[in-house]
């Protein structure tokens, strides 16, 4: 996959993490208000946390990656809570944040892609050892939609065919 398609989701996932978090803070501001000052200070922790996987520094993708799994359940519990008030306003909102809680899980899934890990943390791919275990007729493909690399025989390719990453179709 080429570099610049690497270095576009990566801002892609930084800047969804920015808006998630700012949502967030949003979010739980009226509890920070009520507590002291110096406990207003753990906002800190998730500031690091999406900088240093901006950065790309060492373990800045597990760090992305907890703060958007704390994102996601502050979301989950915040909808559920907004669903049982039973005001159409907060109905709607809940939904909204149970949505966007799915959303941030995905990107979760996207962090953990091997290829992305492998971007991430400069490890280079030897494509070369790969092709001598190749059976006969297979060749490398990339799923359409996630662009996870596949070794499939073209002429054996269907419209029921899944991509073992993403379950989407490898054939349009």
């Amino acid at each position: 996959m080429s570099n610049m398609v690497m270095e576009n989701l990566h801002k892609h996932l930084y800047r969804f993490m920015i808006v998630d978090l700012l949502l967030g803070i949003f979010i739980v501001s009226p509890i920070l208000i009520l507590l002291p000052n110096y406990i207003s200070l753990t906002l800190v922790i998730p500031i690091f946390g999406v900088i240093t996987f901006k950065n790309r520094r060492k373990y800045g993708d597990l760090w992305g990656m907890f703060l958007l799994l704390i994102l996601s359940l502050i979301f989950v519990l915040v909808g559920l809570q907004d669903l049982g008030r039973g005001d159409n306003s907060d109905t709607i909102q809940g939904i909204l944040l149970l949505l966007l809680s799915i959303s941030t899980l995905r990107r979760i899934k996207t962090i953990r892609n091997p290829t992305y890990k492998n971007w991430y943390n400069n490890v280079k791919e030897n494509i070369g050892d790969l092709n001598s275990q190749l059976e006969e007729d297979e060749v490398f493909a990339t799923c359409p939609l996630c662009s996870t690399l596949l070794a499939v025989i073209p002429s054996k390719l269907s419209l029921a065919d899944k991509c073992p990453n993403c379950n989407g179709n490898l054939v349009n």
